[in-house]
């Protein structure tokens, strides 16, 4: 299994509360780097690319759980 495989698959297995967490908290550590770039601490420039996919990812799922829950309802 690919780690990006591994990451989608950690984030299907969480539940609704948690994903809201895990979006949260991807989010702030996101303005964190942006902070640190912006007075020239961040070492790592790919974590920004890293941490938007991550977001991207964890909204796509979030996206698939309201619809599975929404065709249950129907």
């Amino acid at each position: 299994m690919t780690k990006r495989h591994e990451a989608v698959v950690h984030l299907r297995d969480m539940n609704a509360q948690q994903l809201v967490e895990h979006l949260q908290q991807q989010r702030r550590k996101l303005f964190e780097v942006r902070m640190q770039q912006a007075t020239g601490q961040v070492e790592n420039f790919r974590q920004i690319r890293e941490l938007r996919k991550e977001i991207a990812r964890t909204m796509t799922v979030q996206a698939q759980h309201e619809r599975a829950a929404h065709q249950e309802a129907s």
